[in-house]
């Protein structure tokens, strides 16, 4: 699984995940996940299509340049989600318009 979106909020975060088969908007604050919506992948001609679908949304930078691989999803890697961040992305980790982003399909195959 792959963090490919992230925006922070004082008492929390919004975020995206990539699966093998769906895309996860969730909401975690005061240290509790919250999926929001799931999008199976098939909906979506390509990871930029989805990108563009959620873009409608959100920001173009809430999507990160290269996703960020995620052991699990509990409480302990979630928490500490903003500092790795901070530490890995500096200046050059978001989306902004004409920016290429890295799609997460590669990193797990084809799909089949």
């Amino acid at each position: 699984m792959h963090l490919i979106g992230f925006k922070a909020y004082r008492s929390g975060y919004f975020g995206c995940l990539a699966d093998k088969d769906r895309y996860i908007y969730f909401l975690f604050a005061k240290k509790r996940f919250r999926e929001i919506v799931t999008y199976p992948k098939e909906d979506f001609e390509s990871f930029h299509h989805f990108v563009a679908f959620l873009h409608k949304f959100v920001p173009l930078h809430f999507f990160l340049r290269r996703p960020l691989r995620m052991a699990s999803l509990g409480t302990r890697e979630l928490s500490a989600i903003g500092r790795r961040l901070e530490r890995s992305l500096r200046e050059d980790g978001f989306l902004s318009h004409g920016a290429a982003s890295c799609d997460p399909v590669s990193v797990f195959g084809p799909a089949g």
